[in-house]
């Protein structure tokens, strides 16, 4: 294993309880008796109560809707933390409140946490026999200690160089753990606690006006990253970025959408062009460069080699966006129900199936790291579990254990926040299994844009491309049969319990 040098920490963090030595070039900043190891471009804005008294930090770009702003200076609360009787509470409406990427830290009231925006987008991963937690394995570890705790054999199982990734907490390396969405690391006792969901989610009793809101957040969000300077969006065949193509109706001007030009991304490519030139959009397409030895090894290193892919590969693609913020599309998912097939309220949802659903490894240590995430939800029903498995030990553990591999690219998901997953969550389990909500709320935002072909090309390729895929990708042909599989034969086995 190749270790880049310590320079290579761009937009990282150590946070400890006690003060540790400062790399140099790096800036310290003290939170009480809470001391953080800033590595360069590493935004940090303070937040205060109503009475200008320290609360803690946030660290990232979170974004004000209310106040039409991207947060930085200062967060100021509305109110005092005399006030406060529910921590939890005062967290959730105050903090849980902002769009954006960020995490927060907190430091007030006798309690000292790390919290995560509603998807954990900033990843946090610590220690807690050191007592220290950072953005990676990679500025925790010494070279030495990295090589030595790093867990060969379960990389290979798991399939990391693939399509694989470490869930549940699970790290590359012995000891290192990785803080969910959802939960707080507490700075005292050094575990981690869920605090949100506190209840189920009322059905929203009006999808579209639901679904509006939604729309109405992603739009305010690239209204305000395309104020700030050249915001770039990004521009696919696929259904959520339709969405964001949809919501930015009224900005097109202010905006640049681009594709990347991958060996597999010809749909892409091809729909993206006839959108621009049918709309008039200003559009890049960025040319596929692969990455060097040396870039891989660079960008595995500032993801704590815990997640692979296509992304190692392709990530010099995505240099000409550097310096500007992206707007990506994920989170959409969260409203179609994404780990549901075959599934009922009832469904009994136990360890080893809900890995099958997420297509890992059946090892012994997966399944009892799942099944310690499942425990406490067992009151939940299996729809809203599934949904907060794809949350957590999906999308918080795959999709953003990378938050730091181009330091230099600023990337938002404008359907990712606590409201908009809170109004998907809501929507009722049938709107969500047809999965054409969002197509409606294109349909009403922009009909001539919901009238090019999703998905597809609108012409003979399209019956090609299941051939195509297949031989492009085999072992995803065939991981999506063991999941059909896997998912049928739990429901058989629930329908004999009943």
């Amino acid at each position: 294993m190749l270790l880049p040098g310590p320079d290579n920490f761009d937009g990282q963090f150590v946070i400890s309880t006690v003060a540790k030595p400062c790399p140099h070039g790096w800036q310290q900043r003290q939170l009480g008796t809470i001391f953080l190891n800033l590595a360069p471009t590493t935004p940090v804005v303070p937040v205060v109560d109503a009475d200008n008294r320290s609360i803690g930090l946030l660290l990232g770009m979170p974004i004000d809707l209310d106040r039409g702003t991207i947060v930085d200076g200062q967060y100021r609360v509305d109110c005092k933390l005399d006030d406060v009787q529910d921590l939890d509470d005062f967290v959730e409406k105050n903090i849980y409140r902002l769009a954006g990427s960020f995490l927060f830290v907190l430091s007030a009231l006798g309690s000292r946490r790390i919290y995560l925006d509603a998807n954990g987008t900033l990843s946090v991963v610590y220690d807690p026999e050191a007592r220290v937690a950072g953005a990676t394995a990679s500025v925790l570890l010494d070279a030495v200690e990295y090589k030595k705790r790093f867990r060969t054999e379960l990389y290979k199982t798991l399939d990391i160089e693939d399509a694989g990734w470490f869930t549940a907490g699970l790290t590359a390396h012995e000891g290192i753990d990785r803080l969910l969405c959802n939960h707080y690391l507490d700075l005292d006792s050094w575990t981690a606690s869920r605090h949100w969901p506190v209840a189920t989610i009322e059905v929203s009793p009006d999808p579209v006006s639901t679904c509006a809101r939604i729309c109405d957040r992603i739009s305010k969000t690239i209204e305000i990253l395309a104020r700030a300077g050249s915001t770039s969006v990004a521009l696919t065949a696929g259904n959520d970025s339709r969405l964001l193509l949809a919501c930015s109706r009224h900005m097109l001007a202010n905006l640049t959408f681009v594709t990347v030009a991958a060996p597999t991304a010809d749909l892409d490519v091809a729909c993206a062009r006839r959108l621009a030139r049918q709309f008039g959009l200003r559009h890049q397409v960025l040319q596929y460069r692969e990455a060097t030895e040396a870039e891989a090894d660079l960008w595995r290193f500032r993801a704590g080699h815990c997640v692979g892919g296509n992304n190692v590969k392709m990530h010099p693609s995505v240099k000409p966006l550097e310096g500007r913020p992206f707007v990506g599309g994920l989170g959409g998912e969260v409203g179609r129900g994404f780990l549901w097939l075959n599934a009922r309220p009832d469904t009994v949802i136990d360890a080893k199936g809900l890995v099958a659903r997420l297509k890992l490894s059946r090892t012994a240590e997966v399944v009892s790291k799942v099944d310690n995430w499942l425990a406490p939800l067992a009151h939940f029903d299996a729809f809203f579990i599934l949904d907060l498995a794809y949350l957590e030990l999906r999308m918080s553990t795959w999709g953003f254990c990378d938050s730091y591999v181009k330091p230099k690219q600023l990337e938002i998901h404008p359907m990712i926040s606590r409201a908009n997953y809170v109004d998907m969550l809501s929507l009722p389990p049938e709107v969500r299994r047809k999965g054409d909500i969002y197509f409606q709320a294109i349909e009403a935002l922009w009909k001539e844009v919901s009238e090019v072909p999703i998905n597809k090309y609108g012409n003979y390729r399209d019956m090609l491309r299941p051939a195509k895929e297949a031989i492009r990708h085999p072992k995803r042909a065939s991981r999506k049969v063991m999941q059909i599989v896997g998912a049928w034969r739990s429901g058989t086995a629930e329908k004999s319990r009943t």
